[in-house]
């Protein structure tokens, strides 16, 4: 007990140190977060972990414990996520499909499971469901770290007003789905908040609008978002079109491309205006690519927040699935020190 009892004083020192870090992280700005911030989290989550689910013989989620409010909300953001997307679409596809799955396998692993487990009187049955447990905990964490976090760029889009001093060079728009040759709801969202930094700052730096034409559309993304703009009053060569990408990473490495070229080899500033579900994403993207950028993130409405939330995490996870592995060792030694 005395072990179990230090395992756990250590977990709650660790998880208020990361606490306070991961605070300073976001505050610091795109580079910190983009280098710290995975490690950070999951540092958060270990220490959760030693301070509510070291039992003897291992690590367990316990029944009633307060970490089961990450499932409990990620079931139920994924759950709406699946059919908010299936209304929008109105058909099944994976983008439905997935999120209710993973959704339908949380709860099962969180209600079912542990009395299955308990009925099969076999111990590696047990460790087996706490393992999974333990799995989905992060998980759960993972998607309410990542709903915060687009929270947290909200904010900031709100409080951002560099000035005439402080003005970015570029303002750099991601893309995103058109309707006919106008831009989505979400995608005028993205282009109205760029507009208006780009008038907080006097009028300075060139706005960069990026995304190629996918297979359902009839123009580039890009030239949508350049006839937008010019509309609204923007002069023609203060638009840098990027009609190229597909992806994020490829909106950033082809949008940097042209702003080198525009720069002509001076430093510069970059404002990455996108929703604010996906600003975390992006930013961490940024700093891959070695760019030096602030990430915001444009308002979106809620039904269309639900609808992009689970994708995000789907693209996190690709990027991040060591720590899925990282989740098991803790388990594993676990298994060897309790």
């Amino acid at each position: 007990m005395e072990t179990i009892e230090l395992v756990r004083t250590c977990g709650a020192i660790l998880a208020a140190v990361s606490a306070v870090a991961l605070v300073a992280v976001f505050a610091r700005g795109a580079r910190a977060v983009g280098r710290a911030s995975t490690a950070i989290a999951f540092a958060l989550f270990t220490g959760l972990v030693l301070v509510s689910c070291a039992e003897p013989g291992g690590f367990a989620v316990p029944a009633a414990s307060p970490v089961l409010l990450f499932p409990l909300l990620a079931v139920e953001l994924l759950a709406l996520n699946g059919v908010m997307v299936l209304i929008a679409r109105g058909t099944t596809t994976n983008a439905t499909l997935v999120p209710l799955g993973v959704a339908l396998a949380l709860a099962v692993v969180y209600t079912v499971a542990p009395g299955f487990a308990e009925g099969a009187g076999a111990p590696a049955v047990g460790k087996a469901v706490d393992l999974l447990a333990l799995l989905g905990l992060w998980g759960s964490f993972s998607l309410v770290a990542l709903a915060a976090s687009s929270a947290v760029y909200r904010l900031i889009g709100q409080k951002i007003d560099p000035g005439a001093d402080r003005a970015y060079d570029f303002i750099l728009v991601h893309g995103c789905a058109l309707y006919g040759t106008r831009p989505s709801p979400v995608l005028m969202s993205r282009l109205d908040f760029a507009f208006n930094l780009w008038q907080r700052q006097g009028g300075r730096g060139s706005l960069v609008v990026s995304g190629g034409r996918g297979p359902d559309e009839e123009l580039s993304e890009a030239s949508a978002m350049g006839s937008y703009l010019l509309d609204r009053g923007v002069p023609a060569d203060r638009i840098i079109e990027e009609d190229r990408s597909t992806t994020t990473r490829e909106n950033l490495a082809c949008s940097r491309e042209l702003m080198d070229r525009a720069s002509e080899g001076a430093p510069y500033r970059v404002a990455l205006v996108t929703s604010e579900f996906h600003a975390y994403r992006c930013v961490c993207e940024a700093v891959r690519l070695g760019m030096d950028a602030d990430g915001v993130g444009a308002p979106s409405k809620g039904d269309s927040w639900l609808r992009s939330i689970g994708r995000e995490l789907g693209a996190v996870t690709v990027r991040h699935l060591w720590t899925y592995g990282a989740v098991a060792a803790l388990w594993a030694l676990g298994l060897l020190l309790l």
